[in-house]
């Protein structure tokens, strides 16, 4: 009986966690809501903005970044087709440009440059939540 108790915390909890989506380029293109784009987003950045005080990236680390990087071009682009007006596509232009410095810093194996490139895109996506959200 004390099984079944336990049931409905474990319900509330996965409805309060943070959407999974980890789609490809192609799937990312094809998506029809706001909500799924971002949703995407969070599933891939988040775990590199948790990386953002790490001194040193292995080189599975470096092609996970390069890899979540050009994801997030695709996303910050995909986002425009859902704009909010100038500012909204100017934050999806900052989180695009960062995606891609994101690419070259991984791809030089940068760490420093890493660093500092997800401190700026995570800055970005607070603005941007902060404004739209």
């Amino acid at each position: 009986m004390r099984l079944f108790a336990f049931v409905p915390l474990a319900v509330l909890a996965s409805a309060c966690a943070a959407p999974q989506k980890d789609l490809s380029t192609d799937e990312i293109g094809k998506l029809t809501k706001l909500t799924d784009v971002m949703d995407v987003q969070a599933t891939l950045a988040d775990p590199q903005f948790k990386k953002r005080d790490q001194q040193q990236f292995t080189d599975a680390e470096y092609a996970t970044i390069v890899d979540v990087g050009t994801r997030l071009q695709a996303t910050s682009l995909k986002t425009k087709d859902f704009s909010k007006g100038p500012e909204f596509d100017t934050f999806a232009n900052k989180i695009h440009e960062r995606a891609a410095d994101l690419v070259n810093a991984a791809t030089a194996k940068d760490a420093a440059a890493v660093r500092n490139t997800l401190t700026e895109m995570k800055a970005t996506c607070k603005g941007c939540h902060s404004k739209f959200r």
